[in-house]
């Protein structure tokens, strides 16, 4: 009886530990996506100073997120977003329009995969 309780109580910290890093990364995720689509608009008047001001913003942040995720997420994930991010300082720094949009929403989805493999499915559980 006693195993079966202390097995009870370490799944309900696991879940609730999950649980907890899942709101976790869905809210910063959902300010990511946010902050890009404003960045989109931007980008679509083709003003680049304040383009650059604005990603430099989201890298910087980028900077601090990235290093607490590393603790809890697969660093796959993570080194995609770094790539990504890399392209696109190069994209806005070089007024490339076409390819600025495109990896904006690359990067999007890039946030939108952590926040679905962080989500307390079947699918990941197993």
């Amino acid at each position: 009886m006693k195993a079966f309780i202390g097995i009870s109580l370490v799944m309900l910290i696991i879940i609730g530990s999950w649980f907890f890093l899942y709101q976790s990364v869905k809210n910063q995720t959902e300010e990511y996506v946010e902050n890009l689509n404003r960045l989109l608009r931007t980008l679509e008047d083709e003003q680049w100073k304040t383009a650059s001001g604005q990603f430099s913003q989201i890298h910087d942040s980028w900077k601090e997120t990235r290093d607490k995720w590393t603790i809890f997420l697969h660093h796959h994930e993570i080194d995609n977003i770094d790539l990504s991010m890399a392209r696109t300082t190069q994209y806005i720094e070089t007024q490339n329009k076409p390819l600025s949009l495109a990896e904006i929403e690359a990067l999007k989805q890039l946030f939108y995969i952590v926040r679905e493999n962080e989500a307390l499915t079947l699918t990941n559980i197993l």
